[in-house]
């Protein structure tokens, strides 16, 4: 049986075995990931997100992708078998919209790529923000402001 227990990072350090096994895991599933996207051609839109007791789960970015993947899902198993996993048994699919939400590349962090709020909407904003309490008009305002940002 295994342990559940929450262990500190230093005893996941002290043991190699605990590290080599999550790196073999993650390396397997990456080598997973490309054949599927290879196969699929969906390199942005599914990912191989676990393979246990001879079930690959993959995850897409809407339910066309899980349509599309339910058509080809023997073919896929088919041919997984044939080069990675004899013992697979099943594919199981699911919706995961984060996956269509684009990255902006920035020096940081990741931040979701918005739309830029035009000038009508922001005329809108300060108009609604006229009869608002305090709270909600600085918000108002400052939601106006992006427009200004974006469109200089």
């Amino acid at each position: 049986m295994r342990d559940h227990r929450p262990q500190t990072t230093a005893s996941l350090l002290d043991d190699d075995t605990a590290l080599g096994n999550i790196q073999q895991r993650a390396m397997a599933l990456h080598k997973l990931n490309v054949q599927v996207q290879q196969y699929l051609n969906c390199a942005q839109l599914c990912r191989v997100s676990n393979y246990r007791q001879g079930i690959l789960l993959i995850e897409v970015a809407s339910a066309a992708w899980s349509m599309r993947l339910n058509y080809e899902r023997n073919q896929l198993m088919q041919r997984l078998r044939e080069q990675l996993l004899p013992q697979l048994q099943d594919i199981r699919i699911s919706v995961n919209p984060a996956l269509a939400a684009t990255p902006v590349k920035s020096n940081s962090t990741s931040v979701l790529k918005r739309k830029p709020i035009s000038q009508h909407a922001a005329q809108s904003l300060l108009e609604t923000a006229q009869d608002a309490p305090a709270k909600i008009k600085a918000r108002l305002e400052r939601l106006a402001a992006l427009a200004k940002q974006n469109n200089p």
